[in-house]
């Protein structure tokens, strides 16, 4: 039986809901700290777009007395499990003023706004803060005929371009780890796209081959799109003073650096580029050995900020692929005017989906420069039978499909 909420609608009368999902959840914001979100649905007006109020309660720890950290952590992951489950995708998070939310807006993407923005209350234990906040959502429609079609993204290690900055805490495989770090937080809250495949080896993402390095990466994992990244300083500061100067902070910070291009496994053009950076707290020895991939690392403040930096690069890359079309590749030319392609219901693919044809050749121009050609091919095609990672498709009006051959791309336009 479905339990029934009663709740208040914008003008202020009573309404009952009956709800599927009123129930904790458990919610892992990396190994650094564990939280929950309990979602209470407050009323809906059936037939039309509506304001609903989001309930949700995150925990944080609190790590070397850090409790405005602490609060803002709670605060911060209370606010993304909110827009998450109205359907928006967070694309920043709500600044903290002394530990009061200082505005009753909050930017996030096309699909919903936040209209007011209410801090319920926070309480604090030994270890942990608990935050509860409200918000008044007010979800709006999504447009794009390919938002619901799932985009593919290769990647593999990243880079550190000055691996002497690694030695400081002994954290070598910090690209491993960024790029394992990257994928779970796309498992989890993306909407539009998913990190199907991680190389296990280190691209040099910065050299000048990069296009042609994207492009064969993604026809190597039939991947729609490639992500790249160098993380380019991950250095340690260490203040020196003198003795004189015992009033100055002797605290040590880490820098981080990070810069990711998204790019078109078809053309090798840009999709989205972008850099991230941030300094916290560095609390262990220049001689600790550390790895990145332990659970100290990333529990400490620089694990805990570099998780923040994760998670929005997840919700700016995700953003980016909303309305960009779902692209496949023709794996086989079947029997009977069939082609089995590369897109299957882990892309969002159903039976009865039309998809668009196309071919790309290269031409050169009179100064002997080379373009990319796109033929769109006057057949549509349909899908009959969908499965995993593959379909199968036939002509939309029976025509024949002449002149299609493995490698030739579909599309959800």
């Amino acid at each position: 039986m479905k339990p029934v909420l009663t709740g208040f609608d914008d003008e202020g009368n009573t309404q009952r809901l009956s709800m599927n999902m009123c129930n904790k959840s458990n919610f892992a914001a990396g190994v650094s700290r564990s939280l929950w979100a309990a979602f209470c649905l407050f009323t809906c007006l059936c037939g039309q777009s509506y304001a609903a109020w989001f309930e949700t309660q995150g925990q944080a720890a609190v790590l070397n007395g850090n409790k405005v950290q602490a609060k803002q952590q709670a605060t911060q992951e209370a606010l993304r499990q909110a827009m998450l489950f109205a359907g928006a995708s967070v694309t920043s998070v709500q600044q903290l003023t002394n530990g009061l939310l200082n505005s009753e807006r909050m930017e996030i993407s096309a699909s919903g706004e936040v209209k007011e923005l209410q801090l319920v209350s926070e309480t604090w234990h030994d270890d942990f803060v608990t935050v509860r906040v409200r918000a008044d959502i007010f979800p709006t429609d999504q447009h794009c005929a390919s938002a619901g079609y799932t985009k593919t993204i290769a990647t593999s290690y990243f880079p550190v371009m000055e691996r002497q900055h690694t030695q400081d805490g002994q954290i070598q495989e910090i690209g491993q780890q960024l790029a394992q770090k990257l994928q779970y937080a796309f498992d989890t809250t993306a909407q539009y796209g998913v990190i199907s495949t991680i190389e296990p080896y280190t691209v040099r993402w910065q050299a000048r081959q990069v296009r042609a390095q994207a492009t064969a990466l993604a026809a190597q994992t039939q991947a729609q799109f490639v992500l790249t990244g160098v993380i380019e300083d991950i250095s340690v500061h260490r203040p020196q003073h003198s003795a004189l100067a015992f009033w100055k902070d002797n605290a040590p910070t880490r820098s981080f650096r990070f810069k990711t291009e998204l790019i078109d496994g078809v053309n090798g053009a840009p999709v989205f580029s972008k850099t991230y950076s941030m300094s916290a707290a560095w609390e262990f020895d220049k001689f600790a050995q550390l790895d990145a991939s332990t659970h100290a690392f990333w529990q400490s403040a620089f694990g805990q900020s570099l998780q923040e930096q994760i998670q929005q690069m997840q919700s700016d890359i995700d953003l980016s692929l909303a309305c960009v079309p779902a692209t496949g590749r023709v794996i086989q030319v079947v029997a009977n005017n069939s082609l089995s392609v590369s897109l299957g219901r882990q892309h969002g693919v159903m039976v009865g989906d039309e998809l668009a044809l196309y071919q790309i050749q290269e031409v050169n121009n009179p100064r002997g420069e080379t373009f990319l050609q796109y033929r769109i091919h006057p057949v549509t095609v349909t899908v009959v039978e969908a499965y995993a990672d593959n379909a199968l498709v036939t002509a939309s009006d029976d025509s024949l499909l002449g002149n299609i051959q493995p490698n030739d791309f579909v599309a959800k336009r």
